[in-house]
């Protein structure tokens, strides 16, 4: 499973997220999320955008404790 998250159209990774959601793939994320805003996907897409999350680009360097 990967991890996706929904953006609005015009920001970047860094700034906040809409949603995740774990899934297979790009299209089922896209599907589920226009699902939950009860959009068609051409609705969906003018709006948003759908990008995958790498947990292993996380700053590991943070201090634990």
């Amino acid at each position: 499973m990967a991890k996706f998250g929904m953006y609005i159209k015009g920001t970047n990774e860094s700034s906040n997220h809409v949603n995740t959601i774990n899934v297979k793939t790009k299209s089922e994320a896209e599907a589920y999320f226009a699902g939950r805003k009860q959009m068609t996907m051409v609705q969906f897409h003018n709006m948003f955008i759908v990008r995958e999350i790498d947990e292993s680009s996380r700053n590991k360097n943070l201090l634990l404790g």
